[in-house]
């Protein structure tokens, strides 16, 4: 699939290496690695549409799953000899899209993430994209935001920001999460940017409207909006 990008981290080189070429044959962009940490680190540096991993510790891989969970939603599939039905419930209880045994199939495999990918982004189509809260209204699709009597157009970076948030409305958003969604890299000059842009917003929000973006120390942010129900 061509512009689909794929983590890979496989233990066994032999394995890795075949599978892929095998993706990159059918124009998957494909960046393998054989260590948890390699993977944790080119998440956190990349975008990816689909991830594989299948390191030979199965805490291991449930580690590296619950770790890249934290910072994004993107599939993932892990790969092993065997599972047993304990380790099922496990992988799918931090995050796992699916579990596949060894050795795979690589037609079936890729049938598997086609179907993934297209659920994935007809999900992606029905979030939300217009915002309405008390004296503010925010259309992403456009890049608009009405505050009270105020309405101006926003980059896209802060487009992308206040979208993550109000799709997140009074819960906290990882740092690293946004980043990896706007910037493509949590690295530290963009970490100094978003916390630029994040003021820029509550510039525009926050004099005029109840709606808050609070920072949660060493964590993130969150969209603080007051609802008065009943």
């Amino acid at each position: 699939m061509v512009n689909v990008s794929v983590l890979l981290a496989i233990s066994d080189p032999n394995v890795g290496v075949v599978l892929s070429e095998y993706l990159r044959l059918r124009d998957f962009r494909v960046d393998y690695g054989s260590s948890a940490s390699e993977a944790f680190n080119a998440a956190a540096k990349n975008h990816y549409d689909f991830c594989l991993f299948g390191l030979d510790s199965p805490d291991e891989q449930l580690q590296l799953i619950t770790d890249i969970r934290r910072i994004c939603d993107t599939p993932v599939f892990a790969l092993q000899a065997r599972f047993d039905k304990e380790e099922q419930i496990a992988f799918y209880g931090v995050g796992a899209d699916d579990c596949l045994v060894q050795p795979l199939v690589p037609d079936l495999l890729i049938c598997k993430m086609e179907a993934m990918l297209n659920r994935w982004s007809d999900y992606q189509k029905r979030l939300p994209t217009v915002f309405d809260y008390p004296d503010m209204h925010f259309d992403s699709v456009t890049q608009t935001l009405r505050v009270g009597n105020d309405s101006r157009h926003l980059s896209n970076k802060e487009n992308g920001v206040l979208l993550i948030l109000c799709r997140n409305a009074n819960q906290s958003v990882e740092r690293g999460a946004i980043l990896k969604q706007v910037w493509l890299s949590d690295s530290y000059f963009n970490a100094r940017s978003l916390s630029v842009y994040i003021n820029h917003l509550r510039h525009y929000i926050e004099p005029f409207s109840p709606v808050r973006i609070l920072s949660m120390r060493y964590r993130g942010y969150k969209l603080i909006v007051e609802t008065n129900e009943g």
